[in-house]
């Protein structure tokens, strides 16, 4: 396929030149041993899912690109050494890294088997699917109208215990709202007007997200309208790209000073434009008059929990054999049926704590992103190292599997994608993941229901065989 033939050179292009960089900017020898290690382990998976013809949702692709950026890129940035670490410690951590993604990439590769040949779309599948979609995307996006008309309202203070579950039952089918604009777009399925329309409600609810003063919901919404674009159209969108990355580090350079000026104000929907506007006017003032604050960059990096754990663990504290995965089972438990039932945060405050990344004390107004990696080598070492990342491999390589020459509207499909924007969320613990992949899949369920009623009710009704 020539499209698939395009990605791959795209790719090993990309490769040449990130080793490139990672030799010409890795402060020292080892740390550039340790990028390449992490490049090469990130990259392979990308080239084994273009290889096979591009079949299934990339999921585990797409996570070990993002393993690179977490990982990869602050080793070549020297921010191991920044924080005191030898460039040993640095090289040790970063084939950890590595050693997870290369397990992850065998038991992926290997439950991952495209079946068929793509199927043609017929004029008649693509008038039911864009009917289809474009109802996924107006139900998506009218779920997320209503989360933040009721978190506005008088309402949001009589939710209690409710709110994490209809977040997640809102929510949730607003992030395939956002997959299925890109994979609209990509497909041309909109007119001139429905298309203004969908991006002028999305950029509204952006807005109303900032409100809270985080990026990470927005970024992965957006990630979202990119994956399905990319994973659609087999090109990637540079230049909204560019945009989103000039955007994100604008709002990350005044985020410090608005939370700052905006702390104890309770904001409403019609003071929250002025704030997101006075936050993109902190943000270039910071960049302009090179003021000292955390980039992008530095946000995205998990390097030093890493290393901490891997020279803190079994010598300074003990493994915890399993701790952290104990919370599950209750953590699954909506909070409205168990109103005791642990943070969502829970394991991440644990392991805040005991590495002593925050105080006891400070874990109640923040976190310190520590991930389903290094949770596993704190509880079990190199091989909890290795057994996490093969059943990562395991669980990402099923969902790509199911999803593989399936319609775009098709429940498999729709789990896939639900994965896919769980398992990007590198700085999440494994309860949580599968806690927030759990609530997304009984939302998408019902948005499943409602679909076929609406346009599927003279075809069957899904089969088991479909998830195998």
């Amino acid at each position: 396929m020539k499209g698939s033939r395009h990605l791959l050179e795209l790719l090993i292009g990309g490769f040449v030149v990130l080793l490139a960089m990672g030799y010409f900017y890795s402060p020292e020898f080892e740390d550039f041993l340790g990028y390449a290690a992490i490049l090469f382990a990130a990259v392979v998976p990308s080239a084994i899912w273009i290889n096979s013809n591009s079949g299934g949702m990339p999921i585990f692709p797409a996570a070990a690109l993002l393993y690179w950026v977490y990982f990869g890129v602050p080793t070549m940035r020297g921010v191991g050494e920044s924080a005191g670490y030898s460039p040993q410690h640095v090289l040790d951590a970063d084939l950890v890294v590595a050693l997870f993604l290369v397990a992850g990439t065998v038991t992926w590769s290997q439950i991952f088997r495209p079946s068929r040949k793509p199927k043609r779309e017929t004029a008649a599948s693509f008038s039911t699917n864009k009917r289809a979609v474009i109802a996924l995307i107006a139900i998506g996006l009218g779920m997320g109208i209503s989360y933040y008309a009721l978190i506005f309202s008088s309402f949001a203070s009589l939710m209690g215990n409710a709110n994490g579950i209809i977040r997640a039952v809102l929510l949730g089918p607003m992030v395939l709202a956002c997959y299925f604009l890109g994979y609209g777009t990509a497909k041309k399925m909109f007119s001139g007007t429905q298309w203004t329309m969908i991006v002028t409600v999305l950029v509204a609810i952006l807005l109303f997200q900032l409100g809270g003063q985080q990026i990470v919901t927005e970024a992965t919404e957006v990630g979202a309208v990119l994956m399905g674009y990319t994973y659609t159209a087999r090109r990637m969108p540079w230049v909204i790209i560019l945009v989103m990355a000039v955007v994100i580090s604008v709002l990350q350079a005044g985020k410090g000073e608005i939370r700052a000026r905006y702390m104890g104000v309770t904001l409403t929907a019609q003071a929250t434009p002025e704030m997101v506007a006075n936050w993109f006017e902190a943000g270039i003032d910071t960049i302009s008059n090179n003021k000292q604050h955390n980039s992008i960059t530095d946000r995205a990096a998990l390097l030093t929990q890493i290393i901490r754990i891997q020279q803190w663990t079994p010598d300074k504290v003990p493994y915890l054999e399993g701790e952290t995965y104990t919370y599950l089972p209750s953590m699954l438990v909506p909070r409205i049926f168990n109103p005791n039932r642990s943070s969502s945060q829970v394991v991440m405050a644990l392991l805040d704590v005991r590495y002593g990344f925050l105080s006891r004390d400070q874990t109640a107004n923040t976190a310190v992103g520590v991930n389903i990696l290094c949770e596993a080598f704190a509880n079990f070492g190199y091989l909890g190292a290795i057994a996490i990342g093969a059943l990562f491999g395991l669980f990402t390589g099923y969902f790509t599997r199911i999803s593989s020459n399936r319609e775009a509207t098709s429940l498999p499909t729709l789990f896939a994608i639900a994965a896919m924007v769980t398992v990007l969320d590198l700085e999440a613990d494994l309860s949580y993941l599968l806690t927030t992949f759990f609530q997304s899949s009984v939302a998408i369920l019902a948005l499943y229901a409602a679909l076929r009623l609406a346009f599927g009710t003279g075809r069957p009704a899904l089969k088991l065989k479909e998830l195998a």
